[in-house]
């Protein structure tokens, strides 16, 4: 029987992370909102086989499906639904790729898929994960140029306010996602940026989405979009602010990873995207994993009876 993989909605949510959160996997690539709001560009599907969530995505810039690997809290069954992947895309005379291969991932499937797998290694996709506590105390050594940071825009700010995001601030956060756009001067990838803030804002409850906004002299300066990947990560998906007022992005951050409840031992800050400026911000807030994502592709000389 087929594998019946169909577009994530956001009605989908209550299904999707009954597995996801079961099964402890940390990568962002799995954070419901992720799946939905970047579903438009990347043609994200979905189905359940083994009891398993299989994820499939159908990018314009690519002739043939790629995957995440079957995600599960039993192994056997993980296995299982790998199998049945497998014997579904083999015959369609496409590779059978899988994205987000992180090395637990990897393990896996060399350890119980006994075809080979080619392991592609892409420095620009791994996982920037901190301890929730690092971010909102900013605390020790390593991280005393943050609380610098902190206490120049306190200096300069005095009236500042952070609130969580209602629905009267999206008109304003979404003119600040332009200035910020504007300010990067890079037309690449604007478009597809701005349709998934949208969507976001458009369905933020029904995603499980929380915000924060930072406000100087009543407007808005920064924001912040998150939401929980599994019962101990929080993933912080969107953050945007106004690089001309001081400190802002350093304010934001520590406020939003303050405001995330206290259980969620873990904050999943995404990709540097292979950007250098983005990478050195991750790593000066000291992250306590990075966690590394491979594409793993099936060779066709090892597809007879293996999976």
């Amino acid at each position: 029987m087929n594998i019946d993989f169909k577009p994530v909605q956001p009605s989908d949510r209550e299904a999707i992370t009954a597995i996801t959160f079961s099964a402890g996997a940390q990568i962002c690539d799995l954070a419901f909102s992720n799946l939905y709001c970047w579903s438009y560009l990347y043609g994200t599907s979905w189905a359940v086989v083994e009891d398993c969530l299989i994820v499939r995505f159908r990018p314009k810039t690519r002739n043939h499906p790629v995957y995440l690997f079957p995600v599960g809290a039993e192994l056997d069954k993980v296995v299982a639904a790998a199998y049945r992947l497998k014997d579904q895309v083999v015959p369609e005379e496409y590779p059978l790729v899988f994205m987000g291969v992180t090395p637990g991932v990897r393990a896996c499937i060399e350890e119980h898929c006994t075809a080979e797998y080619h392991f592609i290694e892409d420095e620009a996709y791994c996982d920037y994960i901190y301890e929730r506590e690092s971010l909102a105390s900013l605390s020790g050594k390593k991280l005393q140029a943050k609380r610098n940071h902190i206490n120049k825009f306190l200096s300069l700010y005095p009236d500042y306010s952070y609130a969580p995001m209602e629905q009267s601030d999206v008109e304003e956060c979404l003119s600040l996602t332009h200035l910020w756009l504007d300010s990067r001067g890079d037309e690449d990838g604007r478009d597809s940026e701005v349709a998934m803030v949208e969507r976001a804002f458009r369905h933020r409850e029904e995603l499980g989405l929380t915000g924060g906004v930072l406000r100087v002299e009543g407007r808005v300066v920064a924001f912040c979009l998150g939401s929980p990947i599994n019962a101990t990560t929080y993933g912080v998906h969107i953050e945007k602010a106004d690089a001309s007022v001081e400190g802002a992005f350093t304010m934001i951050n520590r406020e939003y990873a303050r405001s995330i409840p206290e259980s969620y031992r873990y904050v999943n800050r995404e990709e540097d995207l292979g950007l250098p400026g983005l990478r050195q911000a991750k790593l000066s807030y000291r992250p306590a994993i990075i966690l590394p994502k491979q594409t793993a592709i099936l060779r066709r000389d090892h597809v007879s009876d293996q999976a």
